[in-house]
């Protein structure tokens, strides 16, 4: 949500829990909203401890006298000194490396914060309810994660891994004052999910700290002489009241597994509780019902978002990954049902091993998808080969692919990291974090992303969000200067009951993808225009689009088609435009049309030419040249597109192309001509 490379971990609640672009975002409120006390008091809290086990003979002892300054002793020196639940790494192995960078910890020292890539200044007391985007002098746009993601407490990893690397007590020390300050300012919910701005206490926040944050932290901390007895119970009472929060509330979604993993994790590391296998035992109910609730069978997680993919397969793994660590299993089957997530990494990767920058993701690496995958399932020799570069395992089966739920096309000319790769949408919407995108088309070559979309952008409330979550930022078709509006269609669309009547045939000499938008154009989703795009593979190296557009009445319509390109810059010379620069090179060339024009980082009257770039920092953008051929038609019209990418500058691949009924025709610049029959369907 990536972080895991496939996923920036912006993951955000709106309405409904769909995507985020329509969510406001809210100013900072007056008054800052109470939550009262949960009254977790030492006598509670040691009421929920299974004092009847063996290992706990001290602590029962010290409960039966009341003596709870004893009892938090005892406990603490049982947690310290246990032999299981073990952890990823010794805790007890401090100051080893203390070479280890620590700057990061130092800025965390004097209250230099960040998150999402903002950083902020505190004073001596940090406010865990402020927002830095949400004041009114901000000069950046209100962006309501700001605060929630402070709350995933990455700083105390900082200072847990400077602690552990040096043994500097100091760092340990600030944790535990940290820690103090929001127990203190941040009690939990009891009466509602807090779910909305500024909470500390939405509940994916909860589910992220018990099952990605606060374990490391724990045991990074675990040795410290500063997470004295008082400190390490007064942590272990907030992670107990998280299992309660998470069993009281619960959300759908990718929210869901981040919640659910949490949970378990609680019950895993802390078995000495009486409720722990209960916890344990509700977040796998819930995790193993997710994946069939939110798993397509051909493997695709219903956002459709790649990123979103990992962040699931990432926490249905949470209880797989603590089998050998804590000694407890998981249903039958469980672990099986991911298989096919896993198939969804091979089949859509792009040749540089990335995904698929589809709706709110960015190009994340697969290669530890599948460095999992073959371990979990060593009967997969394809995922091995990927996973070693080729030296060990089988290469992949089939090299283009169609995930008939998910409604992504994808083809490829081989398995190496050099092949040609295209792939289309033409799925449902989505369950979450959606974009107007329908028969969209990218493409890689040469080891490059060449045809680009907009991918993911921060959760904020600007104009670049509101564009890349717009057709705008894609290569479809805008009809009179109309987007597709999918986000007005009834939301049990949103997600596929059955395999879609997308068109798919596959050969040596040809891959053909058919599917159909017909889900209406503009702010009110008028029907104006069918829009049927045909997408050839005419191997080994040029693919085709054929736009059908059958408009709904016998008025005149005006088609725009986008192809946005990822160069330094590209060139006009008649329908045919030529990416500029430094290699690899892609040519589109168009049939039909009447004009293209070329546009760059334009701002006005529309956002239009740029591509979000993380690399530039917090919301960094950078303007690519986005090709729009435009043509004005009545009746039926068909427009046609040669794509042809290549490593050197090089002459247009084709002279002309044709298509009529079901054979497309393709004639090179050499003269030649190739007669493609393909199949009848015209999608769904």
């Amino acid at each position: 949500m990536n972080r895991v490379p496939a996923c920036t971990g912006r993951c955000v609640l709106a309405v409904g829990f769909l995507a985020l672009g329509a969510m406001s975002v809210s100013a900072a409120p007056s008054v800052k909203t109470a939550w009262a006390e949960p009254g977790f008091t030492d006598e509670r809290f040691f009421s929920m401890v299974d004092l009847n086990r063996a290992d706990l003979a001290a602590v029962k002892e010290a409960v039966a006298r009341a003596d709870w300054t004893a009892a938090k002793h005892a406990f603490s020196e049982h947690l310290r000194t246990r032999a299981m639940p073990r952890w990823t790494f010794d805790p007890h192995r401090v100051g080893l490396d203390s070479k280890r960078g620590v700057a990061g910890a130092e800025n965390v020292l004097q209250h230099r914060l960040s998150s999402i890539g903002i950083e902020w200044q505190f004073g001596e007391r940090i406010d865990w309810s402020f927002n830095p985007t949400a004041q009114p002098d901000s000069k950046w746009p209100a962006n309501n994660e700001w605060t929630w993601q402070l709350s995933r407490h990455p700083m105390w990893v900082e200072l847990g891994r400077a602690f552990y690397a040096t043994g500097n007590e100091k760092y340990a020390a600030e944790f535990v004052a940290q820690l103090k300050s929001w127990v203190h300012d941040c009690p939990v919910p009891v009466e509602r999910a807090a779910n909305m701005p500024f909470s500390q206490w939405r509940t994916i926040e909860a589910g992220i700290r018990a099952g990605s944050v606060w374990p490391d932290v724990y045991h990074l901390f675990l040795a410290s002489k500063s997470f004295d007895d008082e400190a390490l119970i007064l942590f272990v009472k907030s992670y107990v009241e998280h299992a309660l929060y998470l069993m009281r509330f619960r959300t759908v979604g990718n929210w869901l597994t981040m919640e659910s993993n949490g949970l378990y994790h609680v019950g895993a590391l802390f078995p000495e509780f009486k409720e722990a296998q209960n916890w344990r035992d509700t977040a796998l109910e819930r995790l193993n019902r997710e994946l069939d609730v939110q798993v397509y069978p051909d493997g695709a997680q219903i956002e459709l978002a790649p990123g979103y993919h990992g962040v699931t397969v990432q926490n249905f793994l949470g209880p797989v990954n603590l089998v050998p660590l804590t000694g407890f299993g998981v249903p039958t089957g469980y672990t099986a049902k991911m298989e096919k997530m896993f198939d969804y990494f091979l089949y859509s990767m792009q040749p540089t091993r990335c995904t698929p920058a589809l709706n709110d993701s960015g190009a994340g690496s697969v290669k530890g998808w599948m460095e999992k995958g073959a371990k979990l399932f060593p009967q997969r020799e394809d995922f091995l080969w990927v996973a070693t570069e080729g030296k060990r395992g089988k290469a992949p089966g089939p090299a283009s692919y169609l995930f008939p739920y998910a409604g992504q096309f994808f083809m490829r000319g081989g398995w190496d990291r050099n092949a040609l790769w295209l792939c289309m949408e033409g799925g449902p919407f989505g369950s979450n974090h959606q974009h107007e995108d329908k028969l969209g088309v990218t493409l890689t070559a040469f080891g490059k992303a060449l045809l680009v979309e907009g991918g993911v952008y921060t959760y904020d409330a600007s104009d670049w969000r509101r564009y890349v979550l717009s057709g705008r930022a894609h290569n479809i078709v805008f009809v009179d200067g109309l987007d597709q509006c999918r986000r007005k269609a009834p939301k049990e669309t949103y997600v596929a009951k059955t395999p879609l009547l997308n068109g798919w045939e596959s050969s040596a000499d040809f891959d053909h993808a058919v599917a159909v938008y017909d889900e209406g154009w503009g702010t009110h989703a008028v029907r104006l225009v069918k829009h049927t795009r045909h997408v050839f593979f005419v191997k080994p190296d040029l693919f085709v689009i054929a736009d059908e557009l059958e408009p709904k009445d016998d008025q005149p319509h005006t088609y725009e088609a986008l192809f946005h390109l990822d160069a330094e810059d590209a060139k006009a010379d008649g329908l045919q435009v030529v990416t500029q620069g430094k290699g690899p090179f892609l040519t589109v060339s168009a049939f039909g049309a009447e004009s293209v024009t070329i546009v760059k980082g334009q701002k006005a009257p529309v956002v239009q030419g740029w591509l979000p770039d993380s690399s530039s920092g917090y919301g960094g953008i950078r303007p690519i040249p986005t090709a729009i051929y435009r043509k004005q038609a009545t009746g039926k019209t068909t427009l046609l597109y040669a794509l042809f990418p290549s490593a050197e500058p090089a002459a247009c691949a084709v002279r002309n192309l044709r298509m009529a009924g079901d054979t497309l025709t393709v004639t090179r610049s050499d003269g030649t001509e190739k007669a493609i029959r393909f199949s009848g369907g015209r999608g769904n």
